[in-house]
């Protein structure tokens, strides 16, 4: 294990499950949505779109948006499902210089894609230079505690690591790093950091699935960061 999952290769089965998760469709979705500000007539940028489940929402919700994913793969299922309402590009998320201009944005949302990312102070100095000043940064990844009692040395040092994912049937790998590796290098890129939420799961969740809204109830899956861009 060298290196995050390559979702090029998982694309099409991770698509067909996604939207009915329960994890994801009552408990991170939810949690999400609920810190983004009205993005009616907002420049959006959806950073990791994956197969395009935030674009439509946002899209629907009156936003110009413009979706950015490294596969290919899932750039087209995006695509497919925006119907042209949406600008779908592929592209790396901390380095978007070559497709947009700075300052264009007066929101990026993120779901669940930073943990595949091992150095995250290049990928918050680039979305504090696509936002514009004052401008809303709102992202989701997997909880510093998540697996954390398994490593060896321990919580505060960031690791790469495996887990097996039974809905896809795949093994995942992913960094899990502590609070600090978010929190620091957001701050350092000119962001202050306006709310962090650990939500409880609903009871929507616990009438779907419910084991995992008990292990939710007792160690969070996921942790949902609001910030700001200074202004200048």
């Amino acid at each position: 294990m060298t290196a995050p999952t390559d979702y090029d290769e998982i694309a099409s089965r991770y698509a067909a499950g996604i939207d009915e998760r329960p994890w994801n469709a009552l408990y991170e979705r939810p949690a999400t949505l609920t810190l983004l500000p009205d993005v009616a007539d907002k420049d959006v940028l959806d950073a990791g779109c994956g197969p395009g489940w935030y674009a439509e929402w946002l899209a629907n919700n009156g936003a110009r948006v413009v979706a950015v994913d490294c596969s290919l793969s899932m750039v087209r299922l995006a695509d497919e499902r925006l119907c042209g309402r949406a600008r779908v590009v592929q592209g790396d998320v901390c380095n978007l210089r070559h497709l947009l201009p700075g300052d264009a944005f007066d929101l990026i949302l993120s779901s669940l894609v930073l943990h595949y990312i091992a150095d995250l102070s290049d990928t918050f100095r680039e979305w504090s230079r696509l936002l514009r000043p004052g401008g809303v940064l709102v992202f989701s990844t997997h909880h510093p505690i998540r697996q954390a009692g398994l490593l060896d040395p321990g919580y505060l040092h960031a690791e790469l690591i495996e887990e097996e994912w039974g809905w896809l049937g795949q093994k995942m790998s992913y960094y899990r790093r502590p609070l600090r590796d978010l929190t620091e290098p957001l701050t350092a890129a000119g962001f202050v950091i306006e709310r962090i939420s650990e939500p409880t799961p609903s009871e929507a969740l616990k009438e779907k699935d419910a084991k995992g809204y008990e292990r939710l109830c007792r160690l969070p899956a996921f942790i949902f960061i609001r910030a700001r861009k200074l202004a200048k």
